[in-house]
């Protein structure tokens, strides 16, 4: 059993902790076993923990050697916070080549000469290059080395590589793997020495980088066929699957170099993975050509038995006639007695139609289920070019039946319009699967039985590429997200995991394509750890996550009069999303929205603590401001603040000023005035009063609050004796207005 079996065993009791770890979780074999695995968690421990306990660790391709694809120990990122708002595209580390393996992630790593320790994301070029980055920081590599001197350079794809597959060189393709409790990155890289095409297994430190184990261990092979002895040819291979680490070996699998020119065959090598030296060398078909293992770069799967299943490519098949050769078939081996033997294997019906129609079965990889209730309590899930889905109990698998599938548990023909170049990925008894040319799909599994139509789709077809293989995370049974990468385009999304026409995220969404995702290979898998997603590309790392935001801290939801100076200043803090730390040093700029206010500082910067601070003076204008201030790089930070009318300082005349009516009779219409501020705004609420200085008239209501839109009236009935009178209408600390009438005689 693998290190990282042994780790999963001490969660049996949590059955997601189980399916998400690995499959090998499912019994103890011995007392004797459980103390090894005990010292080895304790060893484990000792060496990489840190305060930041909790942290997941991605340690193999699709996160756990069944290939589930889910990290069920993800608490940061939520539905609620992975939008276009909070989440974006943090930094990019560039690199030399192109990275086509999935990114790693081993968290609290003691680096010689650190002053503490370092969540570390490694990753592999295809120009042969290594590298650790700080996997939180946009910093200088830890460490990298290179595989490439003065007579060695990386293999250009001209060099017996097929075009098609839009890469330019073919260094390290694969993978790699961490073993955790001795500090091992295991990968393979292929180099052009002297004219000469080689592959080589590398064992670093991954605190260093340096060679362990006296490696690297040049790669050959040989096994028996019909003619006598078959050889592993390097220059015609190409190491594409994912290595995979289990019960102390490392296995590595090869396939063509991208197309069907040459004569190539599948390979699977075995490894020790503390000597380096080789264990066992098996081909998928000793005696024909052309069956490779590539599995769109998944690796090899194992369950808790330490059995090995693959898919494997278009190729010769003979089998179920007693032959040795293995074509589009799902192989179940198992190392034992200086070998590896298959133990078990199933090949479709149409095996000679895919073929010659290029349809590899082995163009997916293949996903372990956790235990299932019923009679098929450990079934293999894949597919391939065709579009078809199988369901494989993997301790019958069925081989080979003429005419049909109907020996194993389910088969779902062209259940895709496209090809499956991809693993399924699995979460709390749902399956995700994606293909070119198609929506991916979410199936519900119940009892051991995948349900035929999808629970739910995602709302966009993936064409250009297709989405690869895609990746869950979540918090136990919640909080689950879908991650997917169109590649065509090159754009990341993200949905709801329990409803997939729910799209949270996606690249494109940010303005100024803030989040643009660099060029990409061919099936790249995103990683998802702690937080934050990674993403090889071309030529960069790029890393995704929550957005350090501007955060109000003082003088919101202030109400003032209009024209007037805030009392509070403005005070905003940059903080990281992550350790709610604050930035000094950011540059920020507030506006709000041109209605006429003015800032102190129109830019600020802040201080070691993080803060910052303006005054604004409201505009002569009555309305609620929105305040927006930004950063690049940064969540916005919006201040909503109350412009009011001030107190009364003029009323005016509106209306009913020099008026004439007869004695004893109403004047023909209303007196109306208005009350504003200094700056000529209405004021509501103001007490106006009415007075005709003795001269004797009656008013309907001689103390009149002002209305919403600041105007107050009355109406007046003249006295009985004939003059020309004042009306005055004052409020209090305002200038009044005036009224001049003509009362005449009868």
């Amino acid at each position: 059993m693998g290190v990282q079996g042994q780790i999963t065993r001490f969660n049996e009791r949590n059955a997601n902790t189980f399916a998400a770890q690995s499959p090998a979780a499912a019994t103890l074999p011995s007392r004797a076993l459980l103390l090894v695995a005990s010292l080895a968690v304790i060893c484990f421990f000792l060496i990489w923990s840190s305060p930041a306990e909790g942290q997941v660790s991605v340690l193999t391709q699709h996160n756990d050697i069944a290939r589930t694809g889910q990290n069920i120990n993800e608490t940061v990122l939520t539905p609620a916070n992975v939008n276009s708002t909070r989440f974006g595209k943090l930094f990019v580390q560039n690199v030399d080549g192109s990275i086509i393996g999935q990114p790693l992630y081993l968290p609290n790593v003691v680096i010689p000469g650190q002053p503490s320790p370092h969540n570390i994301v490694f990753v592999a070029t295809q120009h042969d290059g290594v590298y650790a980055f700080d996997a939180d920081t946009n910093q200088p590599p830890l460490w990298n080395v290179s595989f490439i001197e003065p007579e060695v350079t990386s293999v250009p794809i001209s060099s017996y590589g097929c075009t098609g597959t839009g890469f330019t060189e073919v260094g390290i393709m694969g993978t790699p793997v961490i073993d955790p409790t001795s500090g091992t990155l295991y990968l393979v890289s292929k180099t052009l020495e002297y004219g000469e095409h080689v592959f080589r297994l590398h064992a670093l430190d991954v605190t260093t980088g340096m060679e362990k184990f006296g490696g690297p261990m040049e790669i050959s092979a040989s096994v028996p066929n019909l003619k006598g002895t078959l050889n592993f040819n390097a220059t015609v291979e190409m190491q594409r699957p994912a290595l995979l680490l289990e019960n102390g070996a490392i296995y590595i699998g090869f396939g063509g170099n991208g197309c069907d020119q040459y004569a190539y065959q599948g390979w699977l090598l075995a490894y020790d993975a503390q000597t380096l030296q080789q264990l066992a060398a098996y081909t998928v078909e000793p005696n024909g050509r052309r069956g490779a293992i590539w599995q769109s770069g998944a690796g090899p799967a194992a369950d808790a038995a330490g059995n090995i299943y693959l898919a494997t490519a278009n190729g010769t098949f003979d089998a179920n006639i007693g032959g040795s050769d293995y074509g589009d078939s799902f192989v179940k081996l198992n190392l034992q007695n200086g070998g590896l033997g298959v133990l078990d294997y199933f090949t479709p019906f149409d095996q000679t139609y895919l073929a010659a129609q290029d349809l590899d079965l082995g163009a997916g990889g293949v996903l372990l289920l956790p235990d299932q209730p019923g009679v098929h309590a450990h079934e293999l899930i894949s597919g391939g070019k065709e579009g078809t889905v199988y369901v494989v109990d993997r301790d019958h698998m069925g081989h080979f039946h003429s005419g049909d599938d109907n020996q194993i548990v389910q088969v779902f023909p062209q259940a895709f319009a496209g090809e499956l170049t991809s693993v399924p990925t699995y979460w709390n008894h749902n399956l995700y699967i994606g293909a070119t040319g198609d929506f991916i799909k979410m199936f519900s599994l119940f009892g051991g039985q995948l349900f035929a139509q999808p629970v739910s789709q995602t709302p966009i077809i993936f064409n250009s590429g297709g989405p690869g293989t895609v990746s869950v995370s979540a918090n136990g049974s919640s909080n689950g997200i879908l991650w997917a990468i169109l590649h065509g385009i090159g754009t990341l999304y993200a949905y709801d995991a329990t409803n997939l026409s729910h799209q949270l995220y996606s690249s494109t969404q940010a303005p100024g394509l803030r989040d643009k995702l660099p060029a990409l290979g061919h099936f790249v898998t995103p990683t998802v750890a702690n937080g934050r997603v990674y993403v090889g590309g071309r030529t960069q790392l790029a890393v995704y996550g929550l957005m350090p935001a501007l955060l109000p801290t003082s003088g919101d939801n202030q109400t003032v009069p209009d024209g007037t100076t805030l009392p509070i200043p403005l005070t905003i803090q940059a903080n990281d999303s992550y350790e709610s730390s604050p930035e000094s040093g950011v540059s920020i700029t507030c506006k709000d929205g041109g209605v006429g206010g003015t800032f102190s500082q129109a830019v600020m910067v802040t201080d070691s603590s993080g803060m910052a601070n303006t005054i604004y003076t409201l505009p002569k204008k009555v309305r609620t401001i929105t305040i927006t201030c930004t950063s690049p790089g940064f969540v916005s930070g919006r201040f909503t603040e109350n412009s009011v009318p001030g107190a009364p300082a003029t009323v005016r005349i509106v209306s009913g000023n020099a008026q004439t009516a007869p004695v004893q009779s109403a004047l023909p219409l209303p007196l109306v005035v208005l009350a504003v501020d200094v700056n000529s705004i209405p004021v509501p609420g103001t007490t106006v009063t009415f007075s005709d200085a003795g001269a004797g008239g009656t008013f309907y209501s001689s103390t009149v609050i002002t209305d919403a839109n600041g105007k107050a009236s009355t109406s007046y009935v003249t006295s009985s004796k004939a003059a020309r009178i004042k009306i005055t209408a004052a409020a209090s600390g305002a200038k009044s207005a005036i009224f001049t009438e003509t009362v005449t005689s009868p």
